[in-house]
């Protein structure tokens, strides 16, 4: 994860503006350091300089942009590969802007210009039987009533979500048809992350954990998170008791039901937060995660 970026001037290094893609600021100090071996570096071997470099939690890595330095700063796993190439290409158009306009108006649209160099495309998929509520969990994601109703989806939903932010992230959410000739086609190969739903009868628990055992067997490395819809539904099962049967933590949900929606966005902030290991700060959910076009 890239928790931000920061250009500065090339003689004196005052910064000339930043962008953060985190709740907490990148100290100071952590910079400096990164400066001082960034010149202890240069003295050395100049090819040196363009290396990433570790410091305690954070890594940083820069690049020349003519009377600019810009800095990325990251999380040590981010992989070094993806980084320089970022970078790369982010310092070719800081250049470029800085040689066709003022230094001012670099600063003024800063945040503009580097944020397509920054971000990087997280995929979740929504996953279940056929009536199980993805398409409605969809809805109550984005703020709008779930459909009066029930149309079945057809391989993968045309609304595909894409204006979600979680800090550099931008998620891009799939909605996949449930019924069983759809299973076969299922493909999460370029899958960061599923989201299975269950509703919560005994009778679709049980098939749905044959399911989600099959998606687990043939892709071991792609995180699920499983939902126990429709916990307002007559002999619907406690989620301790659909925990067990799934072998998951199974949260509640009521999809249909906007006054879940700020407990689903607290979930989806916390299982992100895990998987990129950070540290969940305490503040509103809406700090945390940037949904554009809001109904």
């Amino acid at each position: 994860m890239i928790y931000g970026t920061i250009l500065l001037n090339a003689k004196n290094k005052r910064k000339i503006a930043s962008s953060e893609y985190w709740t907490e600021p990148i100290p100071r100090k952590y910079t400096n350091r990164y400066l001082s071996e960034l010149d202890s570096m240069t003295e050395n071997s100049e090819r040196s300089k363009y290396q990433p470099v570790s410091i305690d939690e954070y890594k940083f890595i820069s690049r020349d942009c003519g009377g600019a330095i810009i800095i990325f700063v990251s999380d040590l796993e981010e992989p070094d590969e993806d980084l320089v190439n970022k970078i790369t290409r982010a310092s070719r158009s800081i250049r470029r802007e800085m040689n066709k306009h003022s230094t001012n108006q670099v600063k003024a649209n800063y945040e503009k210009l580097i944020s397509r160099f920054v971000q990087s495309r997280f995929v979740i998929a929504f996953v279940g039987r056929s009536g199980v509520g993805k398409t409605s969990l969809l809805h109550l994601l984005m703020g709008r009533p779930s459909p009066e109703e029930y149309t079945p989806t057809i391989a993968v939903n045309t609304e595909v979500v894409e204006d979600i932010k979680f800090a550099n992230y931008e998620l891009v959410i799939f909605d996949f048809a449930g019924h069983e000739s759809a299973r076969r086609l299922w493909d999460f190969s370029a899958t960061d992350m599923i989201f299975f739903l269950t509703d919560s009868t005994l009778k679709n628990i049980i098939a749905s954990k044959k399911i989600l055992s099959e998606i687990s067997e043939e892709y071991p490395e792609v995180p699920i998170v499983v939902f126990a819809n429709k916990q307002d539904t007559p002999n619907s099962l406690d989620p301790s008791a659909i925990s067990t049967v799934m072998g998951s933590t199974a949260y509640a949900m009521v999809a249909i039901d906007l006054a879940y929606r700020e407990n689903f966005l607290k979930v989806l902030v916390a299982v992100l937060s895990d998987h990129f290991d950070l540290d969940l700060p305490d503040h509103p959910v809406e700090q945390l995660l940037c949904i554009e076009n809001e109904s």
